[in-house]
């Protein structure tokens, strides 16, 4: 009886980690939208996905992000970023637990010139990332690849904290959700 309650609290615990929505199940959820604007050096943030989607087809935005928010917390962050020619496509969904820190990244590659489609997920603890599981899909099939000899990935940093995205200082704006359109300028190094 004791280890059947271990059990079940090992569970909780792994579902609470890994999957941070499972708990906010019955929360009333939102989401805002982000886009990078190169013509002017900011992120900006739409509380309305008819808003973002018009701004993102004016822009042909390359980098763009959508924030779940359960209640008052952020509980995930989808950033999705394409290069200027269209070869490849990154996908990153991050898990923020219940400390507002990042817990772990779900990362798709789809790269066009060598036809694959790559699943990285990755724990984010104490400022690093560690590698839990990959899988290689053939792009045009859907797939798995048994052996895998993937000659090239796109080189993007794994965020280990929540400070680093180049979106940042949206995050940490107290009106950011009340606001239609709320834009940031970027600094020098990227970030705002």
């Amino acid at each position: 009886m004791r280890s059947m309650k271990i059990v079940g609290a090992i569970a909780l615990v792994t579902l609470w980690v890994l999957e941070p929505t499972f708990l906010f199940a019955h929360a009333k959820t939102s989401r805002l939208f982000l886009l990078e604007d190169t013509q002017k050096k900011q992120w900006c943030s739409f509380n309305d996905e008819a808003s973002w989607k018009a701004r993102l087809q004016s822009l042909s935005s390359e980098n763009v992000a959508v924030l779940t928010y359960a209640n008052d917390s952020l509980i995930k962050v989808d950033v999705t970023q394409t290069d200027q020619t269209g070869d490849w496509t990154v996908f990153d969904s991050y898990s923020i637990d219940s400390r507002a820190q990042l817990a772990s990244l779900s990362r798709l590659i789809n790269v066009l010139p060598g036809d694959w489609s790559v699943r990285q997920t990755f724990s984010i603890k104490e400022g690093k990332a560690t590698k839990t599981a990959a899988t290689v899909k053939q792009l045009s099939t859907g797939e798995i690849v048994s052996s895998p000899k993937v000659d090239w990935l796109p080189d993007l940093p794994i965020i280990t904290n929540s400070n680093l995205f180049p979106f940042a200082g949206l995050l940490n704006r107290p009106d950011l959700r009340e606001s239609h359109e709320c834009c940031v300028k970027m600094s020098s190094a990227g970030n705002p």
